[in-house]
């Protein structure tokens, strides 16, 4: 287990983790008390439909392709024998390979949802995502808490977020889906990121390659929102396209930050870690 100190940002270690525990617990808890949250008839409608290049939706399809660019430039960066310098343990490579794959994943599945977007199609989509989610989450228990409870709780929350889109699909075929699960795993796990990240020392530098890491995925998101309006501002681009370019980005300064990160150095042998970092 990491040795942040005794205390760091005025908490006990312990009264850290608890906290921890507690939001996760309540979180989870409270979807109990939330309604079923259906899709809706909506949700397959996107605001740009043009097909250009004989490709249906076709920016919306073709904005897909930078998930496969970048998923597929981690895994093979992590593959090298240079990237050793950026794990301490090696085991911590394991979720960043399915990190990536999950994203290059995620640009295939993407792609071949909005050629025809349906809630056939959907999952391909989702399954993908939901493992690139909980991949995040397992790295940085890894590198603020600690590597063993990391790897632990790595298969249990893949199951988590799998068993979230799997009890979508199978509500859905059933007449009554029930969304509300892997809204869940979308939007708790950034939380829960940014959580730890906040409470807990770093291991490695980079931290703020992780910060516009996420600010880039929070802006995805505001694209997505206002995919209708952006489309009608512009008249060449809809908010959904923009998505998956600005999301693709984000995933971009998590490989970067591996690339350009290494191990804190502390005079004492057992891991001290800075609060912050610097990009360099």
């Amino acid at each position: 287990m990491y040795r942040d100190g005794p205390q760091f940002g005025g908490w006990q270690r312990r009264t850290r983790l608890g906290l921890l525990a507690a939001v996760s617990l309540v979180a989870l808890a409270s979807l109990w008390f939330v309604p079923r949250i259906a899709l809706g008839p909506m949700y397959h409608r996107f605001a740009d439909t043009r097909r250009m290049w004989g490709v249906p939706n076709c920016l919306d399809t073709l904005s897909n392709i930078p998930f496969v660019v970048v998923g597929v430039w981690g895994m093979f960066w992590l593959l090298l024998r240079s990237s050793k310098s950026s794990f301490v343990v090696s085991q911590e490579r394991i979720p960043y390979l399915v990190f990536f794959s999950g994203v290059a994943l995620t640009g295939v599945g993407s792609f071949w949802y909005h050629l025809a977007p349906a809630d056939s199609r959907l999952p391909w989509d989702l399954l993908p995502l939901t493992c690139c989610f909980m991949s995040m989450v397992v790295i940085v228990i890894s590198e603020r808490i600690s590597v063993s409870v990391g790897l632990w709780t790595f298969l249990p929350l893949l199951a988590l977020g799998i068993a979230s889109v799997a009890y979508w699909y199978f509500t859905e075929l059933q007449g009554r889906g029930d969304y509300r699960f892997y809204l869940f795993v979308q939007f708790f796990s950034p939380l829960l990121i940014a959580l730890m990240i906040a409470l807990f020392r770093p291991r490695y530098t980079g931290t703020d390659y992780l910060v516009i890491a996420f600010g880039l995925y929070v802006l995805a998101k505001l694209f997505e929102w206002f995919d209708e309006q952006i489309y009608s501002l512009t008249g060449v681009v809809s908010g959904h396209s923009l998505k998956h370019v600005t999301a693709a980005l984000s995933c971009y300064w998590i490989l970067r930050m591996l690339q350009r990160r290494h191990a804190i150095e502390s005079g004492d042998p057992s891991p001290q870690y800075a609060t912050s970092t610097s990009i360099g």
